[in-house]
C-alpha cells in the first residue's frame, strides 16, 4: 500500500505540473492544429503531455508511456503510464471549462492509479487500487440511484453515436431515463464516479480517454466497461484488447442502473 500512495502521489504533481501548462494558454491566443482524424491539438496539448513525461521519467526507472500527443514509449516496461494531456480539446479551444488532463498507471495490464483533472475548475478526482476514490481529498461513491427512469445520462456528441451504429439504442436510453446532457469527454465520467449523475456513454475512444475509469470506478463502486461489457482494458499477456487508437467504447455508471444500460447499448 505504501508503494500505490507514493505512485499517487507521483501521478498528482505530474497532473498539477500540466495544468500549469494549460492554464498558461486557456483563454489566450494559441494556434490550433487539426490531424487527420478532425480533432484539434494546441500547444497546451503538447507542453502538457511534455511535462508530465518529463516528471515521471525522473521519478520511475524502467516506466513505459502510451500518450495522446507523443505515442508508445518503452512497450516492455511492467509499469506503463497513460496520458491525455487535454480530453476535450475541442472544449478547451472554445474556452468552455469541461475538459481535463487524464492519468493512469497500469502494471503489467492491471489499473493502480487513475485520476482526472480539471484545470479550469481547479479540481481533481483520483483513485488508487484499495484506497476509495477521491475528489479534492474527499471520499466519493457512485450514486445509489437504483433504476434507469430516475437517472441522468451523459454523452458525448449525438451525431457520433449515430455514425457508430448506438443511434437507435442510445435514443432508447436516454428517452428512458429522468434526464439527458451532453456533459461528455472526461467531466461526465468525473460527474458519475462522484455521484452527480448515474450513466456516462463513449461511443469511440482511444485507449488513453479512458484508461484512469476502471480504477476510478471500481474504487467509487460503480462499473466501468466497454459498450459490449469488457471489464478490463487489457488483455491476460499486458496488451491493449483493442486498437490504442479509437479502438475502444466506453461506458461507466452507478451500479444499480449498469445492467440495464450496458443491454439497451448492447441491443
Amino acid at each position: 500500500m505504501a508503494e500505490i500512495k507514493e505512485l499517487l502521489e507521483m501521478a498528482l504533481k505530474a497532473s498539477s505540473l500540466a495544468e500549469e501548462q494549460i492554464l498558461k494558454y486557456y483563454g489566450s491566443s494559441y494556434e490550433v492544429s487539426w490531424k487527420e482524424d478532425q480533432t484539434p491539438v494546441t500547444i497546451a496539448d503538447q507542453k502538457a503531455e511534455e511535462v508530465m513525461r518529463s516528471f515521471l521519467e525522473k521519478e520511475m526507472k524502467d516506466i513505459g508511456f502510451i500518450g495522446e500527443e507523443f505515442g508508445i514509449q518503452n512497450p516492455a516496461a511492467s509499469y506503463q503510464w497513460i496520458m491525455d494531456p487535454i480530453d476535450g480539446t475541442k472544449a478547451f479551444i472554445h474556452g468552455v471549462p469541461l475538459f481535463g488532463t487524464l492519468l493512469a498507471l497500469y502494471k503489467n495490464g492491471k489499473p493502480c492509479v487513475g485520476l482526472i483533472q480539471l484545470p479550469a475548475l481547479k479540481t481533481c478526482l483520483w483513485a488508487s487500487q484499495g484506497a476509495g476514490a477521491y475528489v479534492d481529498g474527499k471520499r466519493v461513491h457512485c450514486s445509489s440511484v437504483s433504476i434507469l427512469e430516475e437517472s441522468l445520462v451523459l454523452s458525448g456528441t449525438i451525431n457520433t453515436m449515430e455514425d457508430k451504429g448506438l443511434g437507435e439504442s442510445f435514443k432508447t436510453l436516454r428517452r428512458a431515463s429522468k434526464l439527458y446532457r451532453g456533459w461528455g469527454d472526461c467531466y461526465g465520467y468525473y460527474l458519475v464516479a462522484s455521484g452527480r449523475a448515474e450513466i456516462m456513454v463513449d461511443s469511440v475512444v482511444s485507449l488513453w480517454d479512458i484508461a484512469p475509469m476502471p480504477v476510478i470506478f471500481s474504487e467509487a463502486g460503480g462499473v466501468f466497461s466497454t459498450i459490449a461489457g469488457e471489464t478490463s482494458l487489457f488483455n491476460n499477456q499486458g496488451e491493449p484488447i483493442h486498437s490504442i487508437y479509437e479502438g475502444y467504447t466506453g461506458l461507466g455508471c452507478a451500479p444499480s442502473v449498469y445492467s440495464k444500460a450496458q443491454e439497451i447499448l448492447s441491443e
